[in-house]
């Protein structure tokens, strides 16, 4: 497997604290990668490693099988990015303000009309960025990232202000940019359902350390649904599904949990429980999720559940 980022043991502390842990992540090239993380957990600081603007002494980072150099900046041509908030001259039209980037990689103006037309934003070629809504300029903010059709798009939040069609429109740009100009992309998100539609693979940070790094694919596969069932008389509902031959698990004196439960059994399964004569508090469905996987890894007291 030919790897477009590939970062071994690399360590970053800041002052007496460390931020980064011997970080190991391999990226494989055109994957839509998703880097997740709880506030502070290390995104930001080794997103700004991956493009030079922070150093360490510990550990190394390649971009196509090659070791960079953080003083050099050859391969950074190669790279598009947006991390934060867009950051804009506002009394420029996206024309004008895209111009400046092409003259710093130089790039021909075509370049121009190809990125805007990517995020659905020729329209507004020559209207001054002062009069657009957030979620336009996070659209600018991508088609400079994209100018050039770098090799490998870093992105911080990028549906940042966006609405639901925009957000929708975004995710199917990010998942064919691989096929259409051979980039890899690098994409670091709170939002985890956004994530689960968009990636091909993903890995999770979580106080500094890698936590899980896997295809999308293969990590969905080995999770599955459930069914809480809250009830004061857990212990007995447990042997009376036993006797029925459906596994079930004690989670406490009043809660049971059915692995394995398919949304279409629910409603059976509960009523089940009603004919038979407990008392049943409350019945959660909980989905296989992207969400749900995240949120046992970084240690979180609950999980959401959905009614059933």
């Amino acid at each position: 497997m030919q790897l477009a980022i590939e970062v071994s043991n690399l360590s970053k502390q800041f002052d007496n604290k460390v931020v980064l842990d011997k970080v190991n992540i391999n990226v494989p090239k055109g994957a839509v990668y998703g880097f997740l993380g709880n506030n502070g957990a290390g995104k930001s600081t080794l997103i700004r490693m991956l493009l030079g603007l922070l150093h360490s002494k510990s550990g190394e980072i390649k971009f196509n099988s090659q070791l960079i150099n953080n003083t050099e900046i050859v391969y950074k041509s190669n790279i598009g990015c947006l991390v934060d908030s867009p950051c804009l001259y506002l009394q420029l039209t996206p024309k004008e303000y895209l111009w400046i980037t092409c003259k710093i990689k130089g790039l021909a103006k075509t370049a121009v009309d190809e990125a805007l037309e990517i995020v659905n934003m020729s329209a507004h070629l020559n209207v001054p960025m002062d009069t657009f809504s957030l979620g336009m300029k996070q659209r600018i903010a991508l088609a400079n990232a994209l100018l050039g059709k770098p090799k490998l798009l870093i992105l911080d939040e990028p549906t940042n202000g966006l609405d639901p069609a925009g957000m929708k429109e975004i995710r199917h740009l990010l998942k064919s940019l691989p096929e259409q100009t051979g980039s890899t992309v690098f994409l670091s998100s709170h939002l985890l359902d956004e994530i689960q539609k968009t990636a091909s693979h993903v890995g999770i940070l979580h106080q500094g350390q890698m936590k899980l790094e896997s295809s999308l694919t293969d990590l969905m596969s080995q999770q599955s649904s459930s069914l809480d069932l809250i009830t004061p008389s857990a212990e007995k509902l447990k042997q009376y599904f036993l006797h029925n031959n459906i596994s079930s698990q004690l989670i406490s004196p009043k809660h049971l949990r059915i692995n394995e439960v398919k949304p279409t059994q629910c409603s059976d399964l509960n009523k089940q429980v009603i004919h038979a004569g407990f008392d049943l508090i409350e019945s959660r469905f909980n989905q296989a999720s992207l969400e749900n996987l995240f949120l046992q890894l970084v240690g979180s007291p609950a999980l959401e559940a959905k009614p059933c």
